[in-house]
Order: C-alpha cells, then structure tokens, then sequence
C-alpha cells in the first residue's frame, strides 16, 4: 500500500485534501477520511483521478490514483490528526498512519533538522547550545541529542527546559570562556532584534567546525508583538553566515508550503494564493574561522521593551549554569 498527501488545508469550514494512493496487488475502491478523536468518517469521492505523474514511477495500475476535493467537517474537528482508510476490491481494508505526518514526509525544511540530528552524530564529545529553549507549548528537543555530547539550554527568561537564563545577543559575554560544538533554535530568529549580532555572537562561543542549526518562518502571521521583526527566505542565510561572519552554508532550504489569501482581492493579489509560498525556513552552517567583526550596539539602544512582553522576572543576563 503506498499513498502520499500533498495538500490537507482548511479554509474556514472546509478541508483542502488532494493526493494519491495506490495498491499494487488489488485495486482500492473507496478511500474514506476519519477523524479518530471525533468520530468522524467522510467520503473521499473523487478517488479515481488521472494520475500520469504516479504511473510514471509505478506502472499503469496507478493512472487513476488521484484524488482532489472539498469536505466539509464540523469545525471542531477541522485541524484534528486523522487517517484515511482504504477499501481495496476483495473486501479487505487497509488503514494508513497518521495523515499529517504523511504530508509531512519529504518536505525540506523538516528534513533539514534530521540532517542536523545526523551532523552531531559525528562529533565524539563537547557541548550543544539550544537558543530558546524555554519549554512554552511542553515541547522539547533536548532528547534527540546523541549521549555523546551535553545539551545546554538558554532562554531570555527562566521557565522549564531552561538552564542559562541571558540574551542572545550577548551571548560570549553570558558564556565566558565556555564552547560547544553546535548550536541550534527553532522559531528564535525571528524574534531576535538583529540576528546579525546574534551570529557574530555564535561564532565566538562555537569551537572549529562546530555548526548550527537554526529554523524560523518564510511566512507567518504577526506573534509575541512587539517582539516579531523578521521574516526569512532561504537566500536569507547566506546574508548572516558567511566568510565575513566566519561560516559555511551547508544548507539552507524553505519548506511546509502555504497558500496566501488577500482579505481583498484585485488584479494584484488575484493570483497570490497559486505562487509560491512556505511557512518554514531553515540553515545548516558551520564554522569556519573566527571574526573580527562586531555589531556594538545594545539592544536597548534599539528598543525599550522586553520580550514577551510582561513575562520578565529576572534581569536577562542571569547565568544559572
């Protein structure tokens, strides 16, 4: 049984799916969705659609693979996990995993942080820095660093998952005399008031050939105000990791496709929600050699607020490691 998502997107009260599924030993006759939580089953009718780009990889069996259509769910259970179940002609069913991470699979900028997990593998010891690691939504990465090396967490403000308190921007002056090997963050940048600073900041507390691994958002609504600054395009990287700043671009890609709707459509925006678009950003660099340069502006010369707004409680270089 092979199947692959490509779209699963809700508009308001309806659900986007388009995709393909195909049996190569029994031909499939009805592909339902069903959300699992909700006890929802609906039809997916429009099974049975041309499908010469999957025929092409798997024979002729697979020229009506396709499927592309609107459903309607009670809202609750739009943007819930669910699977798709198969009817195949002998009667037999066939139910796939989770469909989201299906859509997921193959997508670069999810690939992009395997990658990274698979680069730490090759160093025999040393340290690795999170930048934001702060525990918000009780997610953590820390249990995906090999044994081998130590995981260090830092956040601008205290909270779970946290053990150097301090901010990003001053980061050789947090850390003293202390190096890691990598460095990583998910969803900091743009949130950083100059990630350029921040970068110079990396490379004086990274060792030779150490690397960092940093996510953040091509496309993305406005969040943690008046913190929000950036948005980043994959071109974006080669601008703050370079020999300048003392990097290697190993990789940088954009993935997660969207679609951008204008609240009022004209000739300009007409065609927007068809041109290309991703929500995720992603660089993979290493270090290597130190730089000269510096950036010696304080971010409270740039601004008088602190991020998030009102959460502060502790003065922000506070080093509890």
């Amino acid at each position: 049984m092979q199947w692959k998502i490509d779209e699963c997107a809700v508009y308001f009260d309806r659900l986007h799916l388009r995709g393909w599924c195909h049996h190569a030993g029994v031909p499939i006759e009805r592909v339902e969705l069903i959300y699992p939580e909700a006890a929802i089953t609906l039809p997916v009718a429009s099974f049975g659609q041309p499908s010469d780009d999957v025929a092409a990889g798997l024979g002729p069996t697979a020229a009506r693979a396709r499927f592309d259509e609107w459903l309607t769910a009670p809202v609750e259970a739009l943007g819930q996990a669910f699977v798709l179940r198969f009817t195949l002609a002998d009667g037999s069913t066939r139910v796939g995993e989770d469909a989201l991470t299906n859509a997921a699979w193959g997508d670069p900028y999810f690939q992009s942080w395997e990658n990274f997990i698979a680069h730490l593998g090759t160093f025999e010891r040393g340290a690795v820095l999170e930048v934001g690691s702060r525990a918000r939504s009780a997610i953590t990465r820390s249990h995906r660093i090999p044994p081998q090396l130590t995981y260090v967490g830092m956040d601008i403000l205290p909270g779970p998952n946290v053990d150097i308190i301090g901010d990003a921007h001053e980061l050789a002056q947090l850390l003293g005399d202390r190096k890691f090997v990598a460095i990583f963050s998910t969803s900091v940048f743009e949130h950083l008031l100059m990630p350029w600073k921040v970068a110079l900041e990396m490379n004086r507390v990274l060792e030779p050939g150490g690397i960092v691994y940093t996510s953040t958002h091509q496309t993305w609504p406005v969040h943690e105000e008046p913190w929000d600054f950036w948005r980043y395009s994959k071109t974006t990287w080669q601008a703050l990791f370079n020999s300048a700043t003392g990097f290697e671009i190993l990789e940088a890609v954009v993935g997660e496709p969207a679609r951008i709707h204008a609240c009022r459509t004209s000739s300009v925006t007409r065609d927007m929600p068809h041109s290309p678009a991703y929500l995720g950003s992603a660089s993979l660099v290493r270090k290597i050699s130190d730089t000269t340069l510096t950036w010696p502006v304080p971010v409270a010369t740039a601004t008088a607020t602190m991020y998030p707004a009102g959460e502060l409680t502790v003065p922000p270089t506070t080093n509890r490691a």
